[in-house]
């Protein structure tokens, strides 16, 4: 699968270049607009919280949040106290960024390979803030998204089984008093595995978009382009297709933030880069989470509407 990711990359970075050259005027707007929403949406909501988790995980202090945390979501999802507090945080960090401090609690040693893997299958959402906010919805057709996007994640986690143990007090003081670095190396890891993040958003979302603008000269039908921009890069797709009065834009909304794009796929292997975890099993949960929160979203809107 690594070298299929690596063909594939191969042939997204081929494929830029020569589109580029060819159509130099479009690609330079398409790069603004990129461009503009990283810098206006993106880097203020996303950069501070990845820097902040990420200098509370080398400072021990995301252990005193899991010795709180881990009361309620241990027992009931069968979590360590640890990947406890990554799930709970992932509802509000969105994706890559958990995978970001997923893969850092891996590195640290919080978390192995297998509890590694079945983070990265449950612990994958959009922000609340596109969701509510970006999606421009009203406040129940918002929130009916939000609920079929986390629901199969969370039945999901539920029949998930698994032996943990309670985190004690002095533990968590000792993670305090013995942090894994000193304050400035934390800050300064914590800044600059931050930016590489970010330089991989960019990038992808660049060579997606470019990737979705060249598809305008060969599919002439404005819905069905949406659709596939969904599959390929999920926040231009989504908010595409929220123009369109049809039956199955909301199911294809829900499918998008379970599934999270190409795009997020790229960057979270690229992210997680020199960690052996199976980037298939990755890609079939996202697309089983996918698949059941459009028919979840469905179900819904033929019950209630």
């Amino acid at each position: 699968m690594k070298k299929a990711n690596y063909y594939f990359t191969l042939f997204l970075v081929l494929f830029t270049t020569i589109f580029s050259f060819m159509n130099m005027f479009q690609i330079v707007k398409v790069s603004t607009n990129v461009i503009q929403i990283v810098l206006s949406n993106l880097l203020p909501s996303l950069l501070p919280f990845m820097i902040l988790i990420s200098l509370c995980l080398s400072l021990g202090l995301f252990q005193l949040f899991s010795y709180f945390i881990q009361f309620l979501f241990s027992p009931l999802f069968h979590l360590t106290p640890h990947m406890s507090s990554l799930y709970f945080v992932s509802f509000f960090c969105g994706y890559p960024t958990n995978a970001k401090i997923i893969k850092e609690s891996y590195e640290l040693g919080y978390i192995n390979i297998d509890q590694l893997q079945h983070l990265l299958s449950i612990a994958s959402f959009s922000s609340l803030s596109f969701i509510f906010v970006s999606l421009s919805l009203p406040l129940d057709k918002a929130l009916l998204i939000y609920l079929c996007h986390i629901i199969p994640s969370l039945i999901k986690a539920i029949i998930h089984k698994e032996d943990y143990q309670f985190l004690s007090f002095s533990e968590t003081l000792y993670s305090l008093k013995n942090p894994h670095m000193t304050f400035v190396q934390a800050l300064k890891q914590s800044i600059m595995s931050s930016l590489t993040a970010f330089i991989f958003i960019l990038g992808y979302m660049l060579v997606f978009q470019f990737v979705g603008y060249s598809l305008h000269s060969i599919i002439q039908n404005e819905f069905i382009l949406a659709v596939i921009q969904g599959f390929l890069e999920f926040s231009s797709g989504a908010i595409q297709l929220l123009k369109f009065n049809h039956f199955l834009v909301y199911p294809f909304v829900c499918f998008y933030l379970s599934f999270s794009g190409l795009s997020v796929l790229m960057q979270v292997d690229n992210i997680l880069e020199g960690i052996p975890y199976s980037f298939q099993r990755y890609f079939k949960d996202r697309l089983v989470h996918g698949l059941a929160s459009f028919l979840l979203c469905t179900l819904i809107m033929l019950l209630l509407f």
